[in-house]
Order: C-alpha cells, then structure tokens, then sequence
C-alpha cells in the first residue's frame, strides 16, 4: 500500500523561505492543500506500549502528555527494523520518529509515528518477539482443506481464530495454509497458500461471503463484508473457504 509520507528533509526544503524554525520542521504534522500531510520533524514520545490483538494487530503508545491533540498514537516500525516494538509491550518506552496524520483506512489511530528507535523506560519485563511464520509451508501430500475463520466483530482486542482441516485432519500452523487481509474500506480478504486456489466460500450470509474474481484463479480470494453484518447486528461471524491444488501450477 501506498503512503503519504514525506520525509522532514523535504519538509525543511520546502519551507525554508518560511524562516529557521519551520525549515528544521514542526513539532507537529499538518494538512496541505496541495498534495500529503506535511509530518514532523523527528522526535521522541514517551508513554506504555500496548499491542492490541485483534482483526488487524497494532501499537499504540498511551501517551504521558498528550501530543498534537491526541493521548495516544499508533507506532509503525517503518525504519525500526528489529522486534523491539514486540519484546517492549506491556512497558514504558521512549520511541523516536516523525509524526503524520493516517493517510488510510488500513491504520488503526488518526495519527502515526514512523519509528527508527525504541528503548524502555525504567524497568521493564521484557516479552517473546511474535512467532515468525514466514518459512511455514503446506504438507506437499495435502491436496485440499478447509479454512474457518471466527470473527468477534465487537469493538475491542478480538484476534480471528482460525481452524484448517483437511479429510478430517487438524493442519498446523494454520499460517501455513491461511492468510487474512482487511482492508481500509473494512472488506476482508481471505488468501490459500501458495500452489491452492480457492474453490468455494461461505458463512455468515450477513457478511456477503463471495468470490472475489473468478472460483479456482490464482486471482481470486474469498470476500466477505464483516461491517454489512455487523450493521444488521451480526458480530458473532462465522466465516470460511476451501483450497485446492491450482492445477495449473507445477506440483
């Protein structure tokens, strides 16, 4: 996805005529009238990191003070390359970055820090980075499975709980053979593993399960509309799709 970010160096260059202060960059993001937010300049906020686990997962620094009108930010590790959003949650932390107004519906707060540092403040019990899923891949022997997804649509920490089953048989780790994405418009996206196409979808008919292009494609992913359904007081969504082999693809 695309975002409107524009680096403080920039910022400094445009608005240099403007005086010293403004040159070196705001303590705050702006709006333009003529293209993206103008973020701040680089610098540190302190408060307690908290990961919210649900549909989507994300960081929110519960600020100290608030900060450009806000009590709390979302943090996304941009130029942070390593794990230490992760091993900090639950602590007080100092993170360090610019500041922008949340140019889509993928993030989770109205405004966001583009972290290149993060260190703890005073003690802090230190977390297991998130397990790392990257490298999972499908049994080869499997030739097709099932994909259900629970989905606790009510506000708050709700993370989708996912079973894959295959003639009867519990396939772990589900990220092996599933993948989710919602997106800014609040449609979510259900993906098979690399090689599986998927053949049918259904759930919750609040939720519209559908195809989104053609059945047995390698374009095609299940749809479902979680925000329809909630509307119609649905927030208890049962949701799901089966995979098969893309038999256009060498095994």
């Amino acid at each position: 996805m695309r975002f409107g970010f524009v680096s403080s160096g920039f910022c400094a260059l445009v608005f240099v005529s403007f005086g010293t202060a403004q040159a070196f960059g705001q303590e705050c993001p702006r709006e333009s009238s003529t293209g993206p937010s103008i973020p701040s300049r680089a610098r540190s906020l302190e408060g307690q990191l908290i990961f919210h686990n649900d549909i989507r997962g994300w960081f929110e620094l519960r600020l100290d003070r608030p900060q450009c009108g806000n009590n709390s930010i979302q943090l996304v590790p941009f130029k942070e390359k390593g794990n230490a959003l992760e091993e900090f949650r639950g602590c007080r932390i100092r993170s360090t970055g610019t500041i922008d107004f949340s140019p889509t519906g993928y993030y989770s707060a109205n405004v966001f820090q583009d972290v290149a540092k993060v260190e703890s403040i005073g003690k802090c019990m230190m977390q297991p980075p998130f397990p790392d899923y990257s490298g999972a891949k499908p049994d080869k022997h499997v030739r097709a499975y099932t994909v259900d997804m629970h989905i606790d649509y009510r506000p708050g920490d709700h993370p989708v709980e996912f079973q894959v089953e295959s003639a009867g048989r519990k396939l772990k780790p589900w990220q092996a053979y599933a993948s989710y994405l919602l997106t800014g418009g609040y449609v979510l996206y259900g993906n098979c593993a690399e090689g599986f196409v998927v053949d049918t979808v259904f759930g919750t008919p609040a939720a519209r399960p559908t195809h989104f292009d053609e059945p047995r494609t390698p374009d095609d992913m299940a749809a479902f509309d979680p925000e329809s359904a909630a509307a119609a007081g649905k927030t208890d969504l049962r949701l799901g799709y089966t995979c098969i082999r893309d038999q256009h693809q060498k095994q």
